[in-house]
């Protein structure tokens, strides 16, 4: 089943979408918070907390470098929530190790920054319960996302590995419509990018002419089995 999550920080925002999107949850990272500095990392946490049920995940970066401090890091942010919160940890080579530990306690985790076939894979098998490469920033270092994500996939199902792949950094829909067909599990998009999905100027004029057309036929004032 495919999921779709809003890759920012705002709690209001979220309700917002959620009240017409089928949201799955939220996916955050230090720069994403940093955008509103003048609430703290912790407040904004809380506040997504607040309004995901706990059907929807919350995802956090960590933003130590060290393996020992990583994996301390990971569990300072799990104690913070009583929801099952998801650790994103980027693959690095501390990295790849922290994934490993930070999975064994049973918390699940996103490995980040992924840019290659083999960063997925071998986070996959490290532990990591999602991986999330980064669609856009793959194109613009002149690579191939939709060929990555195609081969991700493939080696995933090869090796029946549980791994969700969660897609990331987008720029345009059609990016994101390249992504699902390629086979990614989940895709986190930016609040922005979100209030576009539905966007045409053909659905906006059809509405209108439906609406005039029966105006016009049975008054302005009228809607359907209205007295």
């Amino acid at each position: 089943m495919f999921k779709l999550l809003m890759d920012d920080a705002n709690a209001k925002t979220y309700q917002s979408l959620a009240e017409w999107l089928p949201l799955a949850g939220v996916t955050t990272n230090p720069s994403i918070l940093a955008k509103n500095s003048h609430v703290s990392a912790e407040k904004q946490l809380q506040q997504l907390d607040d309004v995901l049920t706990q059907s929807q995940s919350l995802h956090i970066q960590l933003i130590s470098e060290r393996t020992d401090d990583m994996v301390a890091e990971a569990e300072r942010i799990k104690q913070a929530f009583a929801r099952d919160v998801i650790i994103k940890i980027p693959v690095s080579t501390a990295g790849m190790s922290a994934i490993t530990r930070v999975a064994e306690q049973g918390v699940k985790v996103t490995a980040t920054g992924i840019f290659t076939v083999q960063q997925a894979f071998w986070a996959a098998k490290a532990g990591a319960s999602f991986v999330a490469p980064y669609v856009n920033r793959i194109d613009q270092q002149h690579g191939n996302s939709v060929d990555v994500l195609k081969r991700v996939r493939q080696l995933f199902d090869a090796d029946g590995l549980p791994t969700r792949i969660l897609a990331a950094s987008f720029k345009n829909l059609r990016q994101l419509e390249e992504a699902m067909l390629a086979g990614v599990h989940e895709a986190t998009v930016s609040a922005d990018l979100l209030e576009k999905l539905l966007d045409h100027h053909g659905t906006d004029e059809a509405i209108h002419q439906f609406k005039s057309d029966f105006s016009r036929a049975f008054g302005a004032d009228k809607t359907m089995y209205s007295n």
